[in-house]
């Protein structure tokens, strides 16, 4: 052999590239223990959190769900449709119809606001059935009103039954408790005391001293864009032990493997792994932590707390990361192909298809006797 031909390794250009997307550091995630057997996890004392002092690379706000979804900035829920195709990016950002709101009973509606803040577990209670079509009725129920708002009742006599119904809208509006029906509540006590009970009251620990619904407005470092997050809660080191995401969500899955396969369904950990990228350079803190509560919207309505592995975070940043930089080589060329995307170079938008191996199994013979 001439090793005098042999590559010089001395002088070789290193290309500057991460081999595997996925990979980690031992020390980059902490474990659950690490945030259990913490000093601050196990202390009474609240550290407040300074929204503005955490403004390091973009803003912390607390505003309105209507001015965070007014915003055109990339959101995760965006991102998720880049990985569709640009297409169903371009048509979330700026095709898509406005999404009426929901107006009957929503449990993981009413939940998650309860989550967000405990105290609406008790601003809840149930109307007293009366007829609407007798004034004897709406009398009840603006007597029923004037109680829970604290005001004198009001002299009503002469009064016709429009005047009546009117009088309890107002009243109504002005209520600080939300109505429900009967079954209605007994749900609501159910999710309430699992919430109270799960694991001997941990829920509460992980929120002390948390933040609920904050948005983070920045620009993306590598590629410029600008980026929102939106975590349920977010809590800092000081008052747990770690920087945490703690998102909330709800689920009709019967067990947890099934929650399991509906959070690789709809790609929640796109969505926790840009939060934590997000959450980390907008403050300039290492957000290495994701806490999902779950809570079921059926039978038995229980409540699980999870802890986030490593490895999924990781491929949530690659697909996020994947996403926004697809997105901005979009943006750059002004196109936004669809389907014709999995096309090969040159076969003009015409996709080869081929069944997946499932569909071709062998047929067992049939044996059809005269």
């Amino acid at each position: 052999m001439d090793f005098n031909k042999l590559p010089d390794l001395d002088n070789v250009e290193v290309i500057d590239e991460e081999l595997n997307p996925l990979a980690y550091g031992p020390g980059d995630y902490p474990t659950i223990l690490d945030m259990l057997h913490s000093p601050q996890f196990n202390s009474d004392v609240i550290a407040p959190i300074d929204l503005l002092a955490l403004s390091k690379n973009g803003v912390l706000v607390k505003d309105s769900m209507e001015k965070y979804l007014a915003n055109k900035s990339n959101s995760s829920s965006a991102l998720k449709e880049a990985l569709k195709t640009p297409r169903h990016y371009y048509f979330y950002m700026n095709q898509r119809p406005v999404q009426k709101p929901k107006k009957h009973f929503d449990l993981g509606e009413i939940c998650h606001l309860a989550f967000l803040e405990p105290e609406i577990f008790d601003k809840y209670i149930i109307e007293p059935k009366e007829s609407m079509a007798s004034k004897e009725g709406v009398t009840n129920l603006i007597r029923f009103y004037e109680k829970l708002n604290c005001c004198e009742n009001a002299d009503l006599t002469g009064w016709g039954i429009n005047m009546l119904k009117e009088h309890l809208r107002e009243l109504q509006a002005t209520c600080s408790y939300k109505v429900v029906e009967e079954e209605s509540q007994v749900l609501i006590d159910i999710v309430h005391e699992n919430y109270k009970r799960y694991g001997g009251g941990i829920i509460s620990r992980i929120l002390k001293g948390a933040i609920s619904e904050t948005s983070f407005y920045y620009k993306d470092p590598e590629t410029g864009l600008k980026c929102k997050i939106r975590p349920d809660y977010f809590n800092i080191e000081e008052n747990i032990g770690v920087n945490a995401i703690i998102s909330y969500k709800t689920t009709s899955a019967q067990d947890i493997r099934k929650f399991f396969y509906d959070a690789a369904k709809y790609k929640y950990e796109l969505s926790e792994g840009m939060y934590q990228e997000g959450a980390s350079y907008t403050t300039e803190r290492k957000f290495n932590v994701t806490i999902m509560i779950m809570l079921q919207v059926v039978e038995p309505y229980m409540v699980a707390v999870f802890w986030w592995d490593a490895e999924d975070l990781q491929n949530g940043k690659y697909k996020f990361r994947h996403a926004i930089s697809t997105v901005k080589e979009c943006t750059d060329k002004g196109i936004w192909p669809g389907f014709e995307a999995a096309a090969e170079s040159g076969h003009s938008g015409i996709i080869e298809m081929k069944q997946p191996d499932w569909a071709s199994k062998v047929l067992h013979p049939v044996d059809i006797d005269e």
